[in-house]
């Protein structure tokens, strides 16, 4: 740890209550000396004393035994276009920790915000959100930080106790920690995201880099590890996931992902060889129920004809809504004659459903056309042709039926 402390670009400075500095690392001296008067940088207050004059205050005035006092004050160094970073941790009644950042080429050049210099930043942007400890070659957390507390609730103990069952909590499992560790072996240092687990058992998806420390010999000896939590972010990238591809009514693919799926059955179809079928899926006299009931009505309607397909379909199956009532449903390396028989199930199955409205019990039927992928087929625009027909067909001779194109 002492290592990463040199090494890190990141100012960190031990200080006492009275503001006397005890430690400070290379980094933090360099950003110190332009505020000191004299070249003194014996007291953290007086060397804020212009940028944060009410810094004192803060660290007096907090009450709890630990934690945060400040986070990413953003100051702006005098006579110099140079922007700094200031947080403060409350370590215990005697120590308190404080990171000092130079973030002006951050803010210009957010295009580099992958590289180690910038993720050591970000680590301390908001400290409470990473986890950083050492590891041995096996592993095995060789030496205890108190990020790991607050980061996945370890105690001491774990440390002694649970070997290298930290690393395999925080990167998922063993295979990624052998990945981790040995990618970092080779090129330095590696990077691994994904879901890990906090010692109560709760899940988060996090971004983990692992830098191997050098011995005397220029061999990996050992190697430092950052964890941050990346679970906001994550949960936000899949909500605007699901808003650009999920029909928000029913819950099944929108169009537009529809036809990506389409697309990628179909290519998959021409590489494998294996076919795949189409299901258009129509609701029968859906603008009556809509005239009669009234639209809520009808979208519970739709909603249920969505659950009803999927009870009836594979895991892997999604059914997609293709139109205001007409639904396509995608069975890959499934056969005419199979998906003839998963259709009429579905149909059976919506058939049977019923709706309690205001006005009285709504059932409904759907209209179901067939088509299997063809080698005459030129696209996947063929094939949602032909189920199409089938459909139309099944409309024309007398609705509530599955209608297979020949």
């Amino acid at each position: 740890m002492v290592e990463f402390l040199y090494l890190t670009p990141v100012g960190i400075i031990k200080f006492r209550p009275d503001g006397h500095i005890e430690m400070a690392n290379p980094m933090a001296a360099q950003l110190l000396m332009p505020l000191a008067t004299g070249g003194d940088m014996a007291n953290l207050y007086d060397l804020f004393s212009t940028l944060a004059p009410d810094l004192r205050g803060r660290v007096a005035g907090f009450q709890p035994v630990a934690g945060p006092i400040c986070d990413q004050m953003q100051l702006q160094a005098p006579q110099a276009d140079q922007v700094l970073t200031l947080g403060i941790n409350k370590i215990d009644d005697h120590s308190f920790m404080a990171v000092l950042q130079d973030i002006t080429q951050a803010i210009s050049r957010e295009t580099r915000i992958r590289d180690d210099q910038a993720r050591f930043h970000a680590i301390f942007e908001n400290i409470r959100d990473y986890a950083i400890c050492t590891v041995d070659l096996a592993g095995r957390v060789d030496e205890w930080n108190r990020s790991l507390n607050r980061f996945g609730g370890w105690q001491p103990s774990d440390v002694g106790e649970a070997g290298d069952a930290i690393l395999l909590a925080m990167v998922g499992g063993r295979p990624a920690s052998d990945a981790l560790l040995n990618r970092a072996r080779q090129h330095g240092t590696a990077e691994h995201e994904g879901w890990g687990r906090r010692r109560d058992g709760s899940t988060f998806w996090g971004s983990t880099i692992a830098t191997a420390l050098s011995g005397q010999d220029g061999s990996a000896n050992g190697f430092v590890l950052v964890t941050h939590d990346l679970t906001d972010r994550k949960q936000m990238e899949d909500h605007l996931v699901t808003l650009a591809t999920v029909d928000p009514l029913t819950g099944a693919l929108n169009r537009r992902a529809g036809d990506d799926r389409l697309e990628e059955t179909f290519r998959r179809w021409q590489h494998h060889g294996r076919p795949f079928s189409a299901l258009m899926i129509d609701c029968d006299e859906f603008k009556h129920v809509n005239d009669r009931f009234g639209h809520e009505a009808g979208d519970k309607l739709l909603i249920a004809v969505v659950r009803t397909c999927r009870e009836n379909m594979r895991g892997a199956d999604s059914p997609i809504r293709w139109g205001g009532e007409e639904f396509l449903v995608l069975l890959p390396e499934t056969g005419a004659d199979i998906a003839v028989i998963v259709a009429e199930r579905m149909r059976r199955a919506i058939a049977a459903v019923e709706i309690v409205s205001a006005t009285g019990t709504i059932r409904i039927t759907v209209s179901v056309g067939v088509a299997e992928s063809s080698t005459l087929d030129g696209s996947a625009a063929d094939v949602l042709r032909r189920a199409d027909m089938a459909l139309y067909n099944a409309k024309e001779t007398g609705r509530n039926r599955v209608v297979r194109h020949s």
